[in-house]
């Protein structure tokens, strides 16, 4: 589509002051918005107002401060257009829907589902599981230990107050002492958050909160007092691998454990050979190479640590689908069920699925697009990601 020449010029200046970590995933959803808005006006050329409305619906809350500065710095008077920003959810998902699916799922996968811990998470974030990215997600672990999260996640609808402190004042969460609270709350101290994700574990009710932090360097988790011991240990691990800046945490406080997540851009640039590395370093068994290569092509890793435990627990390879196809579903009856069977609110019909490394052999995770919004999601947050790991 065919530009202002000014406003291409005011485009550029504009991308040149976002943050290096995330100027890929922001150029070029800036661009595509920009031009989608001029569509909707049925414009000829992306002009000042196309470009200034479409920076703000994409840009989130944490983030606005600092893009309201520039647009002054740039003698941009963007008050001209905040009435056409459109700021609201992007879904309008069927809770009741939601509960009798997840019921299903319950039966494709074996796993008991508490009808009424459901409702009592979903009720506490209820706008959030209506208006949000939602995906369903299951493994192959045993059937007794087998479990079925429901999560949301939400960058550009500002949480007020944040997840955290709604699960405290609902009684979501026990009132322990246990360091994963304090580490919580130092990461909310430490990190700037740009939003957030809640899990709800259909036996129990709430499981994990995600914070998502500006894409950056990894290094102040190591300096924070209220880490697991072992952390700290694989400081060293991490910066060898070139795993040097993450994305997110997940508290999982059924589990006592925190996963940190490193996205990765796409396509894949990690070798076979690094992949068997980053396994085998870790004391887990090395799998045939046909799911090493497909574990090259992953769109996050993640690795969980305990309070409890002097290593790494797992380390899962995160695959997004945006074709229900592409998911090997011959490694597991379970993820073949599953992707036939599950139900979906959504005409589209997109995967994510992991394999999941530990001291006891891997297992599989496999997870619904459960209103189709979840695999935009995972790709868009890869563009901020890290190039590869050594």
């Amino acid at each position: 589509m065919e530009w202002e020449p000014n406003i291409k010029q005011l485009y550029e200046r504009m991308v040149l002051r976002i943050p290096e970590m995330v100027r890929p995933v922001v150029k070029s959803t800036l661009l595509e918005a920009s031009e989608k808005k001029c569509e909707e006006r049925n414009g000829k050329k992306v002009a000042e107002m196309d470009l200034v409305v479409a920076l703000f619906e994409v840009t989130p809350p944490a983030f606005q401060p600092i893009m309201i500065q520039d647009l002054e710095a740039l003698n941009v008077d963007y008050n001209l257009y905040l009435p056409k920003v459109s700021s609201g959810f992007k879904c309008n998902t069927d809770l009741n829907q939601m509960v009798k699916d997840i019921l299903k799922i319950g039966e494709i996968t074996g796993v008991k589902c508490d009808e009424k811990s459901i409702w009592k998470v979903l009720n506490a974030y209820s706008k959030f599981f209506i208006g949000s990215p939602v995906s369903m997600r299951t493994t192959t672990k045993l059937v007794e230990n087998r479990d079925i999260s429901i999560r949301y996640v939400e960058m550009m609808i500002p949480h007020n107050p944040d997840p955290y402190t709604t699960a405290n004042a609902e009684g979501l969460l026990k009132n322990d002492d246990h360091p994963i609270h304090e580490m919580i709350l130092e990461a909310q101290d430490t990190f700037d958050i740009m939003g957030y994700g809640v899990d709800l574990d259909a036996r129990i009710g709430l499981s994990k909160i995600w914070p998502f932090v500006v894409p950056g360097s990894i290094k102040p988790i190591f300096s924070m007092r209220s880490i697991p011991p072992s952390m700290k240990k694989y400081e060293d691990y991490f910066f060898r691998h070139g795993l040097t800046a993450f994305s997110l945490f997940a508290f999982d406080f059924s589990h006592k454990t925190v996963n940190i997540y490193f996205m990765l851009q796409k396509p894949s640039k990690a070798s076979l050979e690094s992949c068997k590395s980053l396994i085998k370093e870790l004391g887990f068994n090395i799998p045939p190479n046909e799911l090493v290569e497909s574990c090259r092509d992953a769109a996050h890793l993640n690795f969980t640590f305990s309070w409890e435990s002097d290593k790494i627990e797992r380390l899962c390879f995160g695959m997004a689908c945006n074709d229900y196809n592409d998911v090997p579903v011959h490694l597991n009856p379970l993820l073949r069920e599953f992707v036939e069977k599950t139900p979906l609110q959504s005409e589209k019909c997109k995967f994510i699925w992991g394999v999941t490394f530990t001291d006891n052999g891997l297992y599989y995770k496999i997870e619904n697009d459960y209103n189709g919004t979840m695999v935009d999601f995972l790709l868009l947050g890869c563009k901020a990601g890290l190039e590869s790991y050594i």
